[in-house]
């Protein structure tokens, strides 16, 4: 029964939600802006000031002026946990914010940015999961133990496990402010430190029932449990825009591990599993990121992104991922000029997690993915432009050696506005 518990609370029991919004890596997330939302192919782009978090050096290729971009994503997902036939299911929707500035002057520019490039939402499992489920089986099994030895009957024993709940958040928020410069007309280079502020919590609950029988003090038992755990620290990144030719653009990107030693705050342990103050390093893991554009037309551009995380250099304590990594997404976008003020764009990802069904969180399994989205950018004055998306993600089943089937499938909706100060 120890070990289901130490299960629950081992990687927060969240997502990053591990896995909660999007596709991505089993514990990064990429879906910072509506622009990443109706392409999710950016890591060579230089036309939004959001590029700080994509392609930090390809600022150079703006304007000059000061560049504030504003972007939320609205994602409807639902996940479910089968077990026996029965569906258990979690269909709460997330909102994350995306908020980017750049101010750029003839060779060099300074940017800043807010997003949250882990967790990002919550999960309601009004009537329990797999992992209550495991939990209410151990508690069974650890009751009767001890009627077994009180020389109970098992006829009336411990049989049934009723009103499962499990509610569980995690928000990792990232504060990022670097810097670029233009070596010369084809390259650029960009430095930078992001700041992460990462926060968990997790309350559930399992209560077991026995037949009426004849000893009145058998009655039901609940196991409850409810805590919360946060970390901080920093990372780095640099980034080289390389652009041979008008018509392409070449970026490289790389953002360094930020270790994160969660501490346990616990509010209630009713089987008194938990250590309050406890800590468990779980870092965020550095990652590698590669893109090229093409200007195939003056009307038609093309974008190609490789996103590798580097899960397998992280420190991670918890056992569940020791031998998971590393992770990587894939994608291609199309971008087609209407006219000088409407863009449209199509997309396409694919997403592979490299973990064991065995080893994924039964809350917000990291499953591989396919990803689609659309989209259109529309530039109301020289100095305002908005961004609308609408994106789907189809996720792989798996089956854990129990029998439990894991699912999710999440859609999306992006708006984002950009205004330029001259």
């Amino acid at each position: 029964m120890k070990k289901l518990f130490i299960f629950l609370c081992a990687g927060g029991l969240i997502f990053s939600l591990t896995s909660p919004i999007l596709a991505g890596g089993i514990i990064n997330k990429q879906n910072f802006s509506a622009e990443y939302l109706r392409s999710f192919s950016r890591n060579s782009a230089t036309d939004a000031a959001d590029v700080v978090v994509y392609n930090p050096a390809g600022v150079m290729k703006m304007k000059d002026g000061v560049y504030v971009d504003f972007g939320l994503f609205h994602a409807l997902k639902t996940y479910t946990n089968t077990i026996g036939g029965e569906e258990y299911e979690s269909d709460v929707p997330s909102t994350i914010p995306g908020l980017f500035a750049v101010y750029k002057q003839a060779k060099w520019a300074g940017f800043a940015a807010f997003t949250i490039p882990a967790g990002g939402g919550t999960v309601e499992y009004e009537d329990g999961n797999a992992t209550t489920f495991a939990i209410g089986q151990g508690f069974i099994a650890g009751a009767n133990a001890q009627l077994a030895a009180m020389s109970v009957p098992p006829a009336y024993w411990y049989n049934s496990i009723k009103n499962q709940s499990l509610e569980a958040d995690s928000f990792t928020y990232g504060y990022t402010l670097g810097g670029a410069y233009e070596i010369n007309n084809t390259v650029s280079i960009s430095l930078g430190l992001r700041y992460l502020d990462a926060q968990k919590k997790a309350k559930g609950t399992a209560t077991i029932s026995a037949p009426p029988g004849p000893i009145p003090t058998i009655t039901d038992q609940t196991a409850e449990i409810d805590y919360e755990e946060t970390a901080n620290g920093w990372g780095g990144f640099v980034g080289v825009n390389i652009a041979p030719t008008e018509e392409l653009n070449i970026a490289i990107r790389y953002e360094t591990n930020t270790e994160l030693d969660f501490e346990t705050k616990v509010n209630t342990d009713s089987l008194g599993m938990l250590t309050d103050g406890a800590k468990e390093r779980e870092d965020l893991p550095g990652l590698l990121g590669l893109g090229v554009g093409y200007t195939i037309s003056p009307k038609l551009k093309a974008d190609a992104s490789l996103t590798y995380y580097l899960e397998k250099n992280a420190n991670w304590e918890d056992d569940r991922l020791k031998d998971a990594g590393n992770s990587y997404d894939l994608a291609i976008a199309l971008t087609y000029s209407f006219n000088p003020k409407l863009k449209g764009s199509l997309g396409y990802m694919y997403t592979d997690c490299d973990i064991d069904p065995d080893d994924m969180l039964p809350e917000a399994p990291e499953l591989d993915a396919q990803t689609v989205c659309a989209g259109i950018l529309y530039e109301v004055t020289p100095a305002l432009s908005l961004n609308f998306a609408l994106m789907n993600t189809f996720y792989d089943k798996e089956t854990r050696t129990d029998g439990t089937i894991l699912d999710k499938n999440i859609t999306g909706l992006g708006f984002g506005i950009q205004y330029k100060f001259n």
